[in-house]
């Protein structure tokens, strides 16, 4: 059963069984999404910002009209609620400092060895871009989104995402090399 015949079979039987295919179709997306725009560190964070989704879901889902496939207007539903958690958050903790992560990094850096660190240390850098960059690069190649889906989530134009993943490799390429890490991408 496809996503939009899930949707309609779930708003007219209420069969919770229809519910959790969906759910379970997106959990891992959802919470990936989530985590990326949280940044480092948020885990516990992010899976309960995933399960908010996933009742605000629950709620919303009659307002779900077909307009975009509804893999995308889960996702924007996602993001914003991530975004709204973040906002929250800033105000109730500080962060740490672009100079603490880098810090982080470099005595991580001279330990590395082989390519479970070598990948480490990629994700540390990822994280370190800033949120919008973040998002859209896990969305790009952890998520496998093609750049018109991530597009119509962030609601913002397809040539935006091209350009920002471009300036994002780019931050990533260079901090990479300025960590002594050989740089394939």
């Amino acid at each position: 059963m496809d996503d939009e015949s899930a949707v309609a079979a779930y708003l007219e039987t209420r069969d919770p069984e229809v519910f959790r295919l969906l759910v379970e179709r997106y959990d891992r997306r959802v919470l990936s999404l989530v985590a990326s725009v949280l940044g480092p560190h948020a885990d516990l964070d992010a899976e309960e910002v995933a399960q908010e989704v996933f009742v605000r879901l629950h709620e919303k889902l009659p307002t779900f009209r077909g307009e975009a496939r509804f893999g995308s207007w889960l996702y924007r539903l996602a993001y914003n609620r991530a975004v709204e958690h973040r906002r929250r958050a800033r105000i109730r903790m500080p962060h740490l400092s672009l100079d603490a992560l880098e810090t982080a990094v470099r005595s991580h850096a001279s330990d590395a060895a082989g390519e479970l660190e070598r990948n480490q240390l990629v994700a540390r850098l990822v994280e370190q871009l800033p949120g919008l960059y973040r998002t859209m690069i896990y969305m790009r190649y952890w998520l496998d989104c093609p750049v018109a889906e991530i597009a119509e989530t962030l609601a913002v134009p397809s040539g935006t995402v091209k350009s920002y993943l471009s300036r994002a490799r780019d931050r990533l390429r260079q901090r990479a090399m300025a960590e002594g890490i050989e740089w394939l991408g």
